[in-house]
């Protein structure tokens, strides 16, 4: 009875660090996908950009947020003030960096939910181009394990524009994570 106990304890722990471990790993490769994201953002390398994504339909949608429209509105018309949201493709978004001389997609204040087969993933952004912020937010995207490698699903995320209003500091914006 003792001997079989002890083997109930001993199996629960193996199979407790084996599952840490797995779990550890799935955060580093999806860690990995988030780096590589924006490397090849910098790069402007789109073959390895869209290695990143999954085969089949994949969600690009951005709003751009209430008072920068606002602000869109006062300086553009109605025009401006139309539609707050965009939907595209990574595709249209790698193709679109080929106007600048420099390109960034700077990620901070990450946070990865996972299961081993499914993620979310949502973070603070900053996109940067000839060397100066052009807008920033939040960044939410969705990932599969497809073939033991981690896809991106979705790219969902909220527009700022710095024209108008500045990236608050990333203490206050940890801060109001914490919060919500």
């Amino acid at each position: 009875m003792k001997n079989i106990k002890l083997l109930s304890i001993v199996f629960l722990i193996i199979t407790q660090h084996a599952y840490a471990q797995q779990k550890t790993a799935d955060r580093n490769e999806i860690t990995d996908v988030i780096n590589e994201y924006s490397k090849y953002v910098i790069e402007k390398d789109s073959i390895a950009f869209y290695s990143l994504f999954n085969d089949g339909p994949v969600t690009w949608c951005a709003a751009l947020k209430e008072r920068s429209q606002a602000r869109e509105f006062e300086k553009n018309g109605i025009k401006a003030a139309k539609r707050n949201y965009f939907s595209g493709s990574y595709q249209a978004f790698m193709r679109s960096l080929s106007r600048y001389k420099s390109t960034e997609d700077k990620f901070d204040n990450i946070r990865i939910v996972e299961d081993g087969t499914v993620a979310s993933v949502s973070m603070d952004y900053s996109f940067w181009a000839d060397n100066k912020m052009a807008n920033w937010g939040g960044k939410y995207l969705t990932l599969i394990k497809r073939d033991g490698k981690w896809k991106i699903t979705s790219v969902i995320y909220s527009l700022e524009l710095t024209d108008y209003f500045n990236q608050p500091p990333l203490k206050e914006r940890q801060k109001r994570a914490n919060i919500n």
